[in-house]
Order: C-alpha cells, then sequence, then structure tokens
C-alpha cells in the first residue's frame, strides 16, 4: 500500500459492495497517483487527458479489472490504489475556482440509495482536506473521461487546505 492510501485505511466498502451487481471493477478504471504506478506497472494502461496522460488500472475495453478474482471480489482488497480504495467519493479540480471539489458517484448503487455511511463519507473528506496531492495530476485526473454522475459533497478551497 502506497503511504496516502494508508492515510484512508480506514475506508472499506467490502460488506455494502459485496453481491453488488454493477460491480464497478468490470465497468471503471481507476487512475493511479504517480507514486502508485510501478507498483501496477503490469496491469496499468494508459489515459490520455487534454494536459497529458495519466495511467490506469481496471475495466478497458469490456474487460474488467485483472484483479477481480472468479468469485467478484478485488484480489489486492488491502493493497488497492487510492482511486479504488475511495470511489464512490472522488475528487476533481474545479478549474474556474481553483477549489478542489469532492463528490458521490451515483453510478455506484450503494450511493444512489443511501447505504454509503456518512461518517465515512465525512472521514474521508476530512482526511482529502489534509493530504497532499499534487495539483498537475488532479487537473488530469480531473480530465480523464468519466460517467461524471456525481453528486457534489464538499469543497476544498485553497485557503483551507
Amino acid at each position: 500500500m502506497t503511504r496516502r492510501s494508508e492515510r484512508f485505511a480506514f475506508v472499506d466498502f467490502g460488506s455494502i459492495c459485496s453481491g453488488c451487481s454493477n460491480n464497478c471493477c468490470r465497468r471503471f478504471y481507476a487512475v493511479l497517483l504517480p507514486e502508485e504506478e510501478e507498483e501496477f506497472r503490469e496491469a496499468s494502461f494508459e489515459v490520455r487527458t487534454e494536459l497529458g496522460s495519466v495511467r490506469a488500472i481496471g475495466s478497458r475495453g469490456g474487460t474488467p479489472c485483472p484483479y477481480l478474482d472468479k468469485s467478484g471480489l478485488c484480489s489486492i482488497y488491502p493493497k488497492r490504489p487510492l482511486d479504488c480504495r475511495l470511489w464512490p467519493v472522488m475528487m476533481y479540480y474545479d478549474f474556474s475556482a481553483g477549489d478542489r471539489v469532492v463528490y458521490l458517484d451515483l453510478d455506484c448503487p450503494a450511493t444512489a440509495t443511501g447505504r454509503i455511511p456518512k461518517e465515512v463519507v465525512d472521514n474521508i473528506v476530512r482526511e482529502l482536506g489534509r493530504v497532499d496531492i499534487d495539483e498537475e495530476w488532479l487537473k488530469k485526473y480531473t480530465l480523464a473521461p468519466w460517467p461524471n454522475n456525481l453528486v457534489e459533497i464538499a469543497r476544498l478551497r485553497p485557503d483551507r487546505r
């Protein structure tokens, strides 16, 4: 597990996600932090954005994440990348305001039905406000193609980070 991921070790959606028929690992990819790229080099692929490329793992071209086992569970769950660890919570960069905006992704059935515990989300938001995320990387992450069925839950303004 990487240093930033370790700060979010309290996030465990396993019981909420078990049995989900819309398994995110079959539909989406996770963008890797630069510090995670080497660890997942063999399974990663490039995602191009207007500001440059990022590396990702997960679903691609209709193929599920290579770390998804036959029973539909993550085979690397304890050491999964930060993006996997936090989803359905996502943080994007607001290009017009310069804020970091935290969202919940409504493409997650647990989010859409209100099964994500508020206290866990609040703790994630609090920790995202404390963690050092490279702004240039965050801009590329924000521009990576995504369905964007998102609802804003917090703004982390530069003067409050």
